[in-house]
């Protein structure tokens, strides 16, 4: 059990941020910071979806135990840090998961860390300049990092072709997806908004609705049910399992720790064996269970933001895409075409075009003539009755 010391330094220095220090070393640990934490962290070059995870939780600083921009990508977790007035401090090596303890009350201040006053850890602090500069000389490695990922996509094709290929460890759902459209949810880049903007889409259409991981969250949040639910058991809730129709673990060694978690809530024990994150997976799944359409919500809407990943992650990303094809197609597209309806008096319009098309076509042929002349004298005669009421 974790040791909480709730002391509070008695002088603290102007322009400093005070907070409780939180232990955060894995994705799951983000939702238990509260406003006002001090998150120790280890994200090496830390990206965007971290950095917003950061933010929504409102934290006062981030002690990263790595690099925060090693210079390999232009990632731009750092400047969104600053941008929300988050402190951000790099220190060195893992002294930090040691020398604080979840629940330390502690002053952030020039890079240094002090509890009761007295200094404990030190880094350096990435201010607006640093950050900029950094990012600046991260622009000129892409292409380093273009070629890495080009070899990990390689190999990644080389290991797993009988998966890509013919479907092999796939699993075959329940859930039927053949000619449906499917949504899959990540729990990442401003995931919610996306989700949001395409609520037109998914009542008119009725996709199957996945949630990869703890995107499942951002579904129920929202007021939807996943029909699916795919990820990692440990990144999954019970809240999640509970509310799912069918439940995938994904799991790259074929076995699943504590699967009573499952059958508690009456879900069958289905595994997907194979390595990546949960989002690329569930594309992975929808495609090879034929779904029509794979509509991604909380994909990485730039290339800066896929590079932004290890290596091995970004190419089996984009392996997973680009096995889909045409399939696939993020979800700010679908909100742009789906957007507003389209209005009707276009096409009133363009119909009486028609019509009178059609007519000035039919009064030129010689039955057409026969018929204008008919409907002239017609109308005469009704002209003639009209007026002899009158007179």
């Amino acid at each position: 059990m974790p040791r909480f010391r709730k002391s509070v330094p008695l002088e603290v220095p102007p322009e400093s941020v005070v907070g409780t220090v939180r232990h955060a070393r894995h994705d799951s640990d983000f939702a238990g910071l509260r406003p006002g934490d001090v998150a120790v962290v280890n994200l090496p070059d830390l990206d965007a979806r971290h950095a917003h995870d950061l933010i929504a939780a409102q934290v006062s600083a981030v002690l990263n135990t790595a690099p925060s921009s090693t210079g390999r990508v232009p990632n731009q977790g750092p400047s969104l840090l600053a941008g929300a007035a988050i402190v951000l401090v790099d220190v060195q090596g893992d002294s930090a998961w040691t020398a604080l303890r979840e629940g330390d009350s502690v002053v952030v201040h020039e890079g240094r860390v002090l509890r009761d006053g007295a200094p404990v850890v030190s880094g350096v602090v990435l201010d607006s300049a640093r950050v900029a500069s950094t990012l600046e000389a991260a622009k000129e490695g892409v292409s380093t990092r273009l070629d890495s990922l080009a070899a990990n996509a390689t190999d990644h094709i080389q290991r797993e072709q009988a998966m890509l290929l013919d479907g092999a460890r796939v699993p075959r759902l329940r859930t039927r997806l053949r000619g449906r459209s499917a949504v899959v949810v990540a729990k990442d880049y401003l995931a919610e908004s996306d989700l949001a903007s395409i609520k037109r889409y998914i009542a008119e259409r009725d996709p199957v609705l996945i949630g990869a991981g703890p995107g499942a969250e951002v579904l129920l949040d929202a007021g939807y049910t996943p029909h699916l639910l795919v990820g990692d058991l440990d990144r999954l809730s019970d809240r999640a399992i509970r509310a799912s129709g069918e439940v995938v673990v994904t799991t790259p060694t074929g076995r699943v720790n504590r699967p009573e978690r499952l059958e508690r809530h009456g879900k069958e024990v289905v595994t997907f064996t194979s390595t990546g994150s949960d989002d690329d997976l569930a594309v992975l799944l929808a495609d090879t269970n034929d779904a029509s359409v794979i509509v991604q919500v909380g994909a990485p809407p730039t290339l800066a933001d896929v590079l932004e990943r290890a290596p091995s992650e970004a190419a089996r990303m984009v392996v997973a895409r680009l096995r889909a094809g045409a399939k696939i197609v993020d979800a700010k597209s679908v909100a742009q075409l789906s957007a507003r309806p389209m209005a009707t008096w276009p096409l009133f319009l363009l119909a009486l075009t028609g019509l009178a098309a059609v007519a000035a076509a039919i009064t030129v042929t010689p039955v057409g003539q026969d018929w204008f002349d008919q409907l002239r004298d017609a109308l005469s005669d009704l002209g003639s009755s009209i007026g002899g009421l009158f007179s």
